[in-house]
């Protein structure tokens, strides 16, 4: 059975019940008031009944006239009543059927249904051994009543008809948001994760909308963040495979050759300085792979590092490059070999996207207990839509120049995990054809840090 019908069957079961017991309480408490106020007048009426017979019985006496069975039904008979006259445990007359059979004591009152009446019957002794009962109808007070409850039935069948039919209405209104929710999560559940309620009732069910609707706003997050992350495990084995596919190509194309045909000198020279210069491409693919692996797996240990410190080993990695450290630098919070590569990789990447002996500026600049590290060049720049993307790793802007200046696409990748190790990450400002800056924020030692 469907919510809206549950709520549409008690709704009218509550109803028919109030509503029933509500009219029955009313009807059989009217009913009741006349009954009393019948049976007041009722035996009023048989009071004064008793009272005339008491009192021609006692005329009669006076006069010396007979009382005997005879006189007495006269008298009964002309009060118009109907009644009986008992004389003992003796029947004198009864002028109404059945009430022969009702030997009643004194002030006794009783209820009597015949075939077609209802009568209300009373008792009382009198001087001489009589007892008188006389009745009265009450077969037109019960049939209004019966009356009464059969339109009151009717009216209510009726009541009930339309408040069904309103109340469906209204039961279906109220569970209309309760399809919407479930459709929704059909919908949802089939891969629409764009599906939204948006119910705007007012109570609480617009509330378990919005909750709803923050539900499946976050699986559809979660499930983009999935997808891109299956999309980047994807691009990075494809251009892995590719990166691995090329220096081994030539690496193997440059042995066989030396190894099948007869060469001259200068030829087996550049065959060999070729096989040379792709396998050092495989050694630094291999070495920052490992690299970017390893932060994954394992955490950091940061230490004090004196920038001032960093400057020699920089100079002494990257002896190609025009390179301008400052004199002055602050120690921060961090690992050296770590942040060591890091700038190395910014270094040697500013220099390949400048001009050859073009200087690379390491600037340092310290704001409160932050000290942000910046690598500063006048290349060729970065296009603003390509910078969000060349952190991924064996994305290249320039695929032919950073092949040919030995690069894999795995700098940048390393510099954010390195970054991220350090509580931090790269900003990349760049402008095509001005230069690029790469900047990376740390904290400042403090002799009290953890």
């Amino acid at each position: 059975m469907r919510y809206f019908q549950k709520l549409l069957c008690l709704l009218i079961l509550v109803l028919a019940a109030s509503f029933g017991v509500g009219g029955c309480v009313l009807l059989y408490s009217d009913f009741s008031v006349q009954r009393s106020r019948m049976a007041a007048a009722n035996a009023a009426a048989h009071a004064q009944a008793c009272t005339l017979l008491q009192t021609e019985i006692l005329d009669l006496q006076r006069r010396g006239i007979s009382t005997e069975d005879a006189a007495l039904t006269a008298r009964v008979t002309a009060q118009n009543v109907p009644a009986a006259l008992w004389r003992g445990d003796t029947l004198v007359c009864a002028t109404l059927e059945g009430l022969q059979g009702l030997p009643l004591g004194d002030a006794a009152t009783v209820t009597v249904r015949t075939e077609n009446s209802i009568y209300a019957v009373y008792a009382s002794d009198l001087q001489g051994g009589l007892r008188l009962v006389t009745a009265y109808d009450l077969t037109g007070l019960y049939r209004d009543r019966n009356a009464a409850l059969m339109r009151f039935l009717l009216l209510e069948a009726a009541v009930l008809a339309a408040a069904s039919a309103v109340t469906a209405l209204l039961a279906r209104r109220l569970t209309r948001p309760l399809a919407v929710l479930t459709d929704a999560g059909a919908q949802i559940a089939a891969g629409d994760y764009a599906r939204r309620t948006d119910l705007h009732t007012g109570d609480e069910i617009e509330e378990l909308s919005r909750s709803f609707d923050k539900m499946a706003d976050a699986v559809q997050e979660k499930i983009a963040d999935l997808e891109a992350d299956v999309q980047r495990r994807e691009d990075f084995v494809g251009a892995f495979t590719h990166e691995l596919k090329t220096p081994m190509t030539s690496i193997i194309g440059y042995a066989d050759m030396l190894h099948t045909m007869q060469t001259d000198p200068d030829e087996q020279r550049e065959a060999a300085a070729a096989i040379v210069h792709e396998g050092r491409r495989l050694e630094a693919l291999s070495r920052k792979l490992l690299a970017l692996l390893g932060l994954n797996e394992e955490g950091v240990e940061l230490t004090a590092v004196p920038l001032p410190a960093l400057w020699p080993r920089l100079h002494a990695a990257c002896p190609d490059v025009t390179l301008r450290t400052p004199a002055a630098a602050p120690t921060v919070r961090g690992d050296a070999d770590l942040l060591l590569d890091l700038l190395c990789n910014l270094v040697q990447n500013a220099a390949k996207a400048s001009a050859p002996g073009a200087p690379v500026l390491v600037l340092c600049a310290q704001a409160g207990d932050a000290v942000t590290l910046t690598v500063a060049d006048r290349g060729c720049g970065i296009p603003p839509e390509l910078i969000p993307r060349v952190t991924e790793p064996f994305y290249m802007v320039d695929k032919s120049r950073a092949r040919r200046q030995g690069g894999s696409g795995l700098g940048l990748a390393l510099c954010q995990r390195i970054a991220a190790a350090h509580g931090s990450a790269l900003r990349i400002e760049s402008e095509p054809g001005r230069g690029t800056r790469v900047s990376v924020t740390l904290p400042v030692w403090k002799e009290d840090a953890p």
